[in-house]
């Protein structure tokens, strides 16, 4: 299965397009909120994380003290056909180390070792890797050689060693994008159709819904720690 890596220019056009479409199609899997489609909120979260994956995408090669890499699968029989992406953030002050932000497979395309081959290759240059993922997919990365060391919100952090890096990331500050006047005209047009009552409880719901993640992330840390 043929991968590309980036890492010292953006992908082209055509690439980030792919990339951005998995993103869309994927939200819930990807989100750490898990925001599901039957929310009003989930489009927001449909606009937001796209725009949040594409800043990071527009760094490759671009800023050594903030550095990020990409590695996108493609499909055996089409080659330009991406099935499969995996974005993370090296660390630069541990040459050793970087931090899974996202990664996506096409529904066609999974059990197939796409997801595998990719952290396999990411792996290889960072031997230190940590990432947050649901508790459903905690086996996957254990195959993987990762450990569970702790939970993060709605997550539990993996790491293929004990301990995280004591490096910094060059994490994109998302505040902007969910404070722009896009997000709050994508807001906006939610309340005039669902109306003021309906997006609070829609807001209501998510937090429960986070809320009754983070403790099944914590619950389940405690049982394996």
């Amino acid at each position: 299965m043929p991968t590309v890596l980036y890492h010292d220019t953006p992908p082209s056009k055509q690439v980030t397009h792919q990339v951005l479409q998995m993103v869309v199609t994927y939200l819930t899997d990807l989100s750490m909120l898990a925001v599901p489609p039957s929310n009003p909120l989930y489009n927001v979260y449909r606009w937001t994380l796209p725009c949040e994956v594409d800043l990071y995408l527009q760094r490759i090669g671009q800023m050594p003290a903030a550095p990020v890499e990409l590695i996108v699968a493609y499909d055996d029989m089409n080659p330009t056909e991406a099935v499969g992406f995996l974005l993370y953030l090296p660390v630069p002050t541990h040459p050793d180390a970087c931090g899974v932000t996202y990664m996506a497979v096409k529904q066609s395309h999974r059990r197939r070792g796409f997801g595998t081959a990719m952290m396999r290759q990411a792996i290889a240059r960072y031997p230190h890797v940590e990432l947050t993922c649901p508790v459903k997919k905690v086996p996957f990365y254990e195959q993987l050689g990762f450990q569970v060391i702790d939970s993060e919100n709605t997550q539990v952090v993996m790491n293929t060693r004990s301990a995280s890096t004591t490096g910094l990331m060059g994490i994109v500050d998302v505040a902007p994008i969910y404070q722009s006047p896009q997000a709050k005209e994508i807001h906006a047009q939610l309340v005039n159709r669902w109306g003021i009552k309906v997006m609070a409880n829609a807001e209501k719901q998510l937090q429960r819904h986070a809320d009754q993640l983070a403790r099944q992330a914590a619950s389940y840390v405690r049982e394996r720690l």
